[in-house]
């Protein structure tokens, strides 16, 4: 029908049209691709109102050199790649995916640990371009016979996987531990649920294994484990019979011991401290409970920590609560003064968001930054400068809204380290916002939204259930606020001038638990009900869907 139009016509329809839809166009037939190309006033048209820096020769260039530029452009911000991107599922033959008890570890190259249901195993793969390269296989040391049920894992950021299990001992009469007439009645009765942690070095997997035991928290069930260097861990507990006794605990391994009746298994001791319980209250009062109560909010003593995150060195650490996207609170820990009682601050942080309007936002750790040296007056001083995701919910509208924002800080270039520390931006109270996320749509469920940030910070992705947002950056000029022109007016809105991004929608047909980008840009991992999903959003895809097992 459009093909039927006069030429002069249909350059006017492409050039009206967004600049996706002019690429989709261009390339659907030869008769299209022959108009869309050779058109310079219409490619100069998409050139303007998409995102980058115009070249000084922009006049004499010919028709197929903006078209490529044009291409090169559309290519950085996405367009079209929720129809080319590929992607590949990678699944077990025989056992689903444990998605609870599997994590990402962020290494120099990206490393999963896959736990699979009914194994006793932890199976570790690398990500090497865009796909899955066996690495080792952790298999769990026991003093005596029974079964292993896989939990939680977690990795300390430098070389140790944690690994959070009950093991439940079989029913042996040459076992001495099973003669106990009270232990064996426990076993008997499946009661015997003791929880066990084990220390495994992914560097030297075969290696001993460090082993711990929390007999107190036999009828508690682990709902998340952090892990930090140095033998520091967190768990957060909920009792089985009471879902309302919750408990947040810190734990210091001290001595160790090797144990006489299993070789290469190392029996641990720890300190241990209780962070945060239900039953008590820890909240800051001006940040915490009451400004929650005042903006129609439940406090956070009641829900689930399911997730915690230890940043800064391990001086902080992160709440992540049931249904909620970002952390909720977080705890400065002082481990020179243990045992501690830390106070439980809010993740809120109020913002100008409008000329009259001042929302109260979460902010995440900042995935972006810069760092420069200045002198003024003769004095060096050095800059720091962040860029973070953040969520707002108008407190009696609540329509929510997801935002980049900026924040910056300086000190004395004598007493900086000159090395970016993205984590203690997190510490910094006044934050602007530079940009808008369109598409960001509000979680109904319990998992809440799951953010992720590429390592250049060019992408940002949340996956919310069974739908993958992503959205095209360019961090130099968003921490800046666009000083250099990098998004035209067409990225900005009329009224306010703020920069408003559009994202690209990416179904998995499986709901999503964990987020991240390989090494590469466009190179999106996600852990699935269904499998571990790569994604190539690159400009090179078929939008192909393959499935390989492992």
């Amino acid at each position: 029908m459009l093909l039927n139009l006069p030429t002069e016509l249909i350059q006017w329809v492409l050039r009206s049209c967004s600049t996706p839809t002019f690429l989709q166009a261009a390339i659907s037939c030869r008769t299209m691709y022959e108009i869309a190309t050779n058109c310079r006033e219409v490619l100069v048209h998409h050139l303007q109102r998409t995102p980058g820096t115009l070249p000084a020769d922009l006049r004499s260039m010919h028709a197929q050199e903006l078209f490529q530029l044009l291409l090169r452009r559309a290519s950085q911000q996405l367009y079209g790649a929720q129809f080319h991107a590929d992607c590949v599922t990678f699944k077990s033959w025989a056992n689903s995916l444990n998605v609870t008890a599997s994590v990402l570890v962020p290494r120099e190259f990206l490393t999963l640990a896959l736990v699979f249901r009914e194994q006793e195993s932890i199976h570790l793969f690398q990500v090497l371009g865009g796909g899955l390269r066996p690495q080792a296989r952790l298999e769990l040391q026991w003093c005596r016979p029974g079964a292993v049920e896989i939990l939680k894992t977690a990795f300390d950021g430098d070389d140790t996987l944690y690994i959070l299990h009950r093991f439940r001992p079989s029913v042996n009469d040459s076992d001495d531990y099973a003669r106990h007439p009270f232990v064996r009645h426990a076993m008997q009765l499946g009661t015997d649920t003791t929880v066990y942690l084990s220390r495994c070095s992914i560097q030297s997997p075969h290696g001993p294994i460090r082993i711990c035991a929390f007999p107190d928290h036999a009828d508690y069930e682990p709902l998340a484990l952090a892990a930090a260097r140095g033998g520091i861990f967190a768990i957060s507990w909920q009792k089985a019979q009471d879902t309302s006794d919750l408990e947040v605990t810190l734990y210091i391994c001290s001595s160790e011991s090797n144990c006489d009746m299993r070789p290469g298994v190392i029996e641990t001791s720890y300190n241990s401290c209780v962070l945060h319980s239900s039953k008590r209250q820890w909240f800051d009062g001006h940040r915490g409970l009451q400004g929650r109560l005042a903006r129609g909010l439940l406090p956070y003593d009641n829900s689930s920590v399911v997730g915690l995150r230890f940043n800064d060195k391990s001086s902080q650490l992160l709440y992540y609560y049931r249904a909620q996207t970002l952390y909720g609170s977080f705890q400065r820990i002082d481990m020179s003064s243990f045992p501690i009682q830390p106070t439980l601050y809010e993740n809120s942080c109020p913002v100008q968001f409008t000329d009259s309007l001042s929302l109260l936002f979460s902010i995440e750790v900042p995935f972006f930054g810069t760092h420069q040296t200045q002198v003024l007056d003769g004095f060096a001083r050095c800059q720091w400068k962040y860029l973070a995701f953040g969520l707002a919910t108008h407190r009696e509208e609540q329509w929510t809204v997801a935002c980049l924002l900026t924040s910056e800080t300086f000190c004395r270039a004598q007493n900086c380290q000159h090395v970016l520390q993205l984590e203690r931006g997190r510490r910094l109270p006044d934050w602007s916002v530079v940009a808008r996320l369109w598409g960001f749509q509000h979680p109904t469920n319990s998992l809440g939204c799951i953010v992720a940030a590429s390592r250049q910070g060019t992408r940002l992705a949340v996956a919310n259930w069974k739908i993958i947002y992503v959205w095209a950056l360019e961090p130099s000029a968003l921490i800046e606020e666009n000083s250099n022109g990098f998004y035209p007016l067409a990225s900005q809105a009329q009224d306010s001038g703020m920069i408003e991004l559009r994202p690209i929608v990416l179904s998995l047909e499986a709901v999503c638990f964990q987020l991240h980008f390989s090494e590469e840009e466009n190179g999106l991992i996600a852990i699935t009900d269904r499998g571990v999903m790569c994604w190539d959003l690159g400009p090179r895809g078929r939008g192909r869907r393959l499935i390989q097992h492992i």
